[in-house]
């Protein structure tokens, strides 16, 4: 790979794995998706349309990343949507082999 070559971002982010998992505090429960790497407008917009079809609340967040020990934006949904998210995703052209559910 060259680096002095233009590549398109959506090929960047469709090698890169994502991950989903479920967190849960008392009762409840909140779905994090982190590793999807695209713009930050691209984030807040396909953080809007899952908020929408799925009638939840969400945010972006910056997670602590032990590997680099720098910050990662993660996108934060109220609910359990591990199932939804993945078939967002692959929609999205996000190859399976790419997504990893954790927990």
């Amino acid at each position: 790979m060259n680096p002095f070559e233009d590549n398109d971002i959506q090929n960047n982010f469709l090698t890169n794995n994502i991950t989903i998992w479920v967190e849960t505090s008392g009762s409840k429960k909140n779905t994090y998706i982190s590793g999807w790497n695209i713009t930050d407008s691209q984030l807040k917009e396909h953080l809007k349309i899952i908020k929408k079809k799925n009638g939840c609340n969400g945010t972006i967040k910056s997670l602590a990343n032990e590997t680099n020990n720098g910050f990662i934006n993660a996108i934060q949904l109220q609910g359990d949507h591990v199932d939804f998210v993945k078939e967002y995703l692959i929609k999205n052209d996000v190859l399976n082999e790419n997504i990893r559910i954790r927990g």
